[in-house]
């Protein structure tokens, strides 16, 4: 629960605000309001939890944007809106480096967008944005309206209601706006003070950990303590050469997103990440000429890069608790069908884990220029993902990172600033 607690207090570093109402702001509000709104519309206690949190610390990334720009009284010229517009962008970086939060990220990242695809920062549309980010911008539009700001006074909570009602079908899906009308129509949202609803609500599914196995996660979350180590270990791998700059931080984070979509645990997570993240460690063992080489690699050269998995897992003993993850890198360049390298042993088994982080593999391999290669689009690495199902590439993991919306990957990598 102090992870819980944290939170909520960070959601409140901007909002002390005395002209504001001093005990129930806007942060509060609108975290209330999309715990309203999702039990409403029966989403699961999980859900709940994580919309509640995510209204809470929507507006974090304003901490980046200049007190005179926030405090102007006029209007905002169209310079100081684009610097105010870029809050949710620095919010998910801010939200994505703790753990287990990644989906907060997102939709932190994506409270801005609207349902006609005018929104920002990535200019999604319609079903394009997740059904919960949906219900955080609906709720946040509607609480802001009726929150004095410094350039105006508050309208009061009919007038919010028809100024949104004005958007719907364009920046709203209408089917938020009347669930939103049916519950300021019932007096559900109030401002001022927590409604007897939410109360309930938040007593029976938000003050529970947000984290789920607590054994795991305390159990690993100490080793997240070394990920500017790992990560700085990453970025002096990748800079052997230029062609492979942040390949090894795009990876893991692909690998850890994809392991998460795929249901695994957040002790697994963690191993992923950090395995992401070390896979290719070996490579330091292999010249640069070779490296950097324009055109295919000389049979001897070649066997000296199909090494590079046996001295990343052998780097990696070395770390006190990495164990495992050496076991992970060993076989991410082994093939489902048994090819690939290096060798296995016949009984040998092969971690799922692996084969996720071939597949982030290949897919930034196929997605960034190289040596040997230009970049290719991710339609492209796609369909080639997709003819080595079941042969190259596991087939779950394949089909999962295919499934994946290439703008979903743009927005992750863009808020580890990769």
């Amino acid at each position: 629960m102090v992870l819980n607690e944290c939170l909520e207090s960070l959601g409140l570093v901007l909002e002390y605000n005395l002209k504001d109402y001093p005990l129930h702001q806007h942060a509060v509000r609108v975290g209330e309001g999309c715990a309203l709104l999702g039990y409403k519309m029966g989403f699961d206690e999980k859900v709940l939890q994580h919309l509640y949190f995510a209204g809470l610390l929507h507006d974090v990334g304003k901490i980046s944007i200049p007190l005179d720009i926030l405090n102007k009284r006029e209007s905002l010229t169209a310079e100081e809106f684009e610097i105010v517009k870029k809050h949710s962008v620095h919010g998910s970086r801010i939200i994505i480096s703790l753990p287990e939060l990644d989906k907060l990220a997102f939709w932190i990242r994506w409270h801005h967008e609207c349902w006609d695809g005018s929104g920002y920062p990535d200019g999604l549309v319609k079903d394009e944005i997740p059904m919960e980010i949906q219900v955080l911008s609906a709720i946040d539009c509607f609480d802001s309206l009726q929150t004095p700001r410094m350039d105006r006074d508050a309208h009061t909570p009919d007038e919010a209601m028809n100024i949104i009602r004005q958007y719907s079908g364009t920046h709203f899906n209408p089917d938020i706006i009347d669930l939103i009308f049916e519950m300021h129509r019932e007096q559900t949202l109030v401002p001022g003070k927590s409604s007897r609803q939410f109360l309930e609500i938040k007593d029976k599914y938000l003050n529970v950990p947000l984290v789920g196995n607590e054994r795991d996660y305390r159990q690993y979350y100490g080793i997240t303590g070394l990920y500017p180590v790992l990560r700085l270990f990453a970025r002096v791998i990748d800079a052997k050469h230029h062609y492979t700059s942040g390949h090894s931080i795009r990876v893991s984070i692909l690998s850890k997103y994809m392991a998460e979509q795929m249901g695994f645990p957040i002790d697994d997570l963690i191993k992923i990440e950090i395995a992401g993240l070390m896979h290719d460690a070996g490579k330091i063992s292999i010249p640069v000429e070779v490296l950097d080489k324009k055109g295919p690699p000389t049979e001897e050269e070649w066997i000296s890069i199909k090494k590079h998995p046996i001295h990343s897992s052998e780097l990696i003993k070395n770390i006190s608790l990495f164990d495992e993850i050496s076991h992970i890198v060993y076989y991410h360049h082994v093939w489902v069908d048994g090819r690939g390298y290096p060798d296995i042993k016949p009984g040998e088994s092969i971690t799922v884990l692996s084969q996720i982080i071939a597949v982030a593999d290949a897919f930034d391999a196929i997605t960034t220029e190289r040596a040997y290669s230009r970049a290719e689009n991710t339609e492209t690495a796609y369909r080639i993902i997709k003819e080595g199902l079941g042969s190259q590439f596991h087939y779950e993991a394949g089909e999962t990172l295919i499934n994946i919306s290439p703008k979903y990957i743009k927005a992750l990598f863009d808020m580890h600033e990769v």
